[in-house]
C-alpha cells in the first residue's frame, strides 16, 4: 500500500505540469493567453518546483517525511482546485506557481521513502520503478487531460488533479513514517539566493523574444540572474551547513548523474509542452486524440526501462546512460526532420525512438546521483536528483519555446501584410491566438490559418533540432565522464521484495 501510495503521489505531480499541455490551445481561446503566456503557465509550475526542491528536501529530513508530504499534498490539491477557475492567464499562472511549491514538498519523499524501502542489491530495481512512474505519469496526465477536455472545459484538468492529491491525504497520514533529524539547517539564504537566480534566467529566456535578445531588460534580469546563482554557489562553498554542498559535484558520478538528469528533462519536458500544441493547432486534433497519439511513448520508456537493471549491474552506468541520450536525440531529430511535412508514420517512430532512449537514460542519471550522496541525507539526494530534471525542465520549457516563438514569427511575417493591424499582432504572438482571430481577417481568414499552421510546424522543427543538438552533447558528455561501474555486480534476487521494517 505504501508503495502504490507514493507511486499515485508521485503521479500527481508529474502529470499536474504535463496534462495542461494538452489543454494550452483551449487556454489560449478561453482566456486570450498569447505564446509568451503559454510558456509562462507551464514554467510557473515547473519554476517553483525547482526552486523549492532543496529545502523540501532538507525539511523532510528536518522535519519529517509525512508532515512534508502531506502539506505538500494539501498545497498541491487546493491550489490546483483554485487554479480551475482563474479567469485570466495571470491569475492561472499564480496558482500554477503555488501548486509548483506543493510539488516540491511531494516529490523527494516519494523517492527517499521508495530507495530506503530496499536492500542495495535491489535499489537499481527500485529506482527503475520510480522512474518508470515518472515517466508514465507525464503520459498519463495527457491521457487523463484529453478524455477531460472532450466533455468539460480546460478547468477540469486543474480540478481533477487538484482533488487526487487531496485523496491522498488520510493514506499519507496512515502509511508514511515521520523519520526526521531536526539537527539539520534548512539554509535559508542559500534557498533565497538559488530561487532568485533560476527565476530571473527563466524570465530573461522566456521574455527574450518579445523584449529583444540585447534588450537592456533581458540582459540585466539574465545577469542578475547569473549572478544570484554565483552567489549561491559561493555561499555554499562558505555555508557550515549547505544545503547543497557543491564540492560534491567533484565526484564523477554525480556531476554525470546531474548532467544526465537535468540535459534529458531539459528536451523532454520541452517536448511534452511542443507535442500538443503541434497535433492539435497543425494537425488539428482533439484533445483525446492528440493525447492518445503520445501513448507511443510509455511503449518505448517500458522497453528502455527493462533493459537497465542488468545492465547497470554489469557494467554501471556509462553505457545505458549515454546510449539513451544518444537515442533521444536520434528521435529528436526524426521529429523535427518530419514535423513539418506531418507524415504520420514517421512522426510515430520519432516519438517511439525517444520514449526508448528515455527509458534507457532515466534510471543511470538518477542511480549516479543517488549514489553520490550519503545515505542518511537520502531525501536531499532525491531532491538533488529531482531539482536537475526541473531545472533542466525550466529551461528546455523556456529556451524551446522560444525558440519556437522566434522561428514562427520569422516564418509568419511576409503572411501578415496587409492584414489589420489587430490582427496582425495578434497572429504574430502565437498560432493560438491566430487562429482565434482568423474569422476577423475577412477573406483572407484561410490563407491566415495556413500560414499561421505552417509556421508554428516551423517553429516546432526548429526546436526539435535545438534539443537534439542538447541531447547529443549530453551523450558525449555521459560517455566521458560518468564512471564505468557505479557498484560492483551483485547476485541477482527477486526484486519484488521489498525491506520489511
Amino acid at each position: 500500500m505504501l508503495l502504490v501510495l507514493l507511486c499515485a503521489a508521485l503521479a500527481l505531480v508529474i502529470a499536474g505540469n504535463s496534462a495542461l499541455s494538452i489543454a494550452l490551445p483551449e487556454v489560449s481561446r478561453e482566456l486570450q493567453a498569447d505564446q509568451t503566456a503559454l510558456t509562462w503557465i507551464i514554467d510557473a509550475y515547473a519554476l517553483t518546483f525547482a526552486a523549492a526542491l532543496l529545502p523540501a528536501g532538507i525539511a523532510a529530513d528536518r522535519v519529517g517525511r509525512r508532515t512534508v508530504l502531506v502539506v505538500g499534498l494539501l498545497v498541491f490539491g487546493t491550489a490546483g482546485v483554485v487554479s480551475a477557475y482563474a479567469a485570466d492567464p495571470t491569475q492561472l499562472i499564480a496558482w500554477r506557481a503555488v501548486a509548483g511549491l506543493g510539488a516540491a514538498a511531494v516529490f523527494p519523499v516519494t523517492l527517499s521513502a521508495l530507495v530506503d524501502a530496499y536492500p542495495e542489491a535491489r535499489r537499481a530495481f527500485a529506482v527503475a520503478v520510480w522512474s518508470a512512474v515518472s515517466a508514465g505519469g507525464a503520459v498519463l496526465g495527457t491521457l487523463v487531460a484529453g478524455a477531460l477536455l472532450e466533455v468539460f472545459w480546460w478547468g477540469s484538468v486543474q480540478l481533477a488533479f487538484g482533488v487526487g492529491a487531496l485523496v491522498l491525504v488520510p493514506g499519507a497520514l496512515r502509511l508514511v513514517a515521520q523519520h526526521r533529524n531536526p539537527d539539520l539547517s534548512l539554509d535559508v539564504p542559500g534557498a533565497v539566493l538559488s530561487a532568485v537566480g533560476l527565476a530571473a534566467v527563466v524570465f530573461a529566456v522566456i521574455e527574450a523574444p518579445e523584449q529583444g535578445w540585447t534588450d537592456p531588460r533581458t540582459l540585466g534580469v539574465g545577469a542578475a540572474g547569473l549572478l544570484a546563482l554565483v552567489a549561491f554557489a559561493r555561499h555554499e562553498l562558505r555555508s557550515a551547513a549547505p544545503s547543497l554542498d557543491v564540492r560534491l559535484f567533484r565526484d564523477r558520478g554525480l556531476a554525470a548523474g546531474s548532467v544526465v538528469v537535468s540535459l534529458q528533462f531539459f528536451a523532454s519536458l520541452g517536448l511534452f509542452v511542443l507535442a500538443p500544441q503541434y497535433l492539435q493547432v497543425v494537425r488539428e486534433y482533439g484533445p483525446l486524440l492528440a493525447a492518445t497519439a503520445l501513448l507511443v511513448i510509455p511503449v518505448g520508456v517500458g522497453m528502455g526501462t527493462a533493459l537497465v537493471p542488468r545492465w547497470l549491474q554489469r557494467s554501471g552506468a556509462r553505457g545505458p546512460g549515454a546510449a539513451g541520450l544518444a537515442v533521444m536525440a536520434a528521435g529528436f531529430a526524426l521529429l523535427a526532420a518530419t514535423v513539418a511535412d506531418g507524415v504520420l508514420g514517421w512522426l510515430a517512430v520519432g516519438v517511439f525512438v525517444f520514449g526508448l532512449g528515455f527509458g534507457l537514460a532515466v534510471t543511470p542519471g538518477t542511480v549516479l546521483i543517488i549514489e553520490g550522496l550519503p545515505a542518511e541525507r537520502r531525501s536531499v539526494a532525491s531532491a538533488v536528483n529531482d531539482i536537475t530534471r526541473e531545472v533542466g525542465g525550466v529551461l528546455g520549457i523556456a529556451v524551446l519555446s522560444t525558440v519556437l516563438l522566434a522561428a514562427y514569427r520569422d516564418s509568419i511575417a511576409p503572411s501578415l501584410t496587409g492584414l489589420p493591424p489587430a490582427v496582425a499582432e495578434a497572429a504574430r504572438d502565437g498560432a493560438g491566438t491566430a487562429l482565434a482571430v482568423a474569422p476577423q481577417a475577412g477573406p483572407g481568414a484561410g490563407e491566415l490559418v495556413a500560414a499561421a499552421q505552417d509556421a508554428f510546424a516551423q517553429g516546432v522543427s526548429s526546436a526539435l533540432w535545438a534539443g537534439a543538438a542538447v541531447l547529443a552533447a549530453a551523450a558525449v558528455v555521459c560517455a566521458v565522464l560518468a564512471p564505468r561501474r557505479t557498484q560492483p555486480p551483485v547476485e541477482e534476487a527477486d526484486p519484488a521484495a521489498p525491506v520489511q521494517a
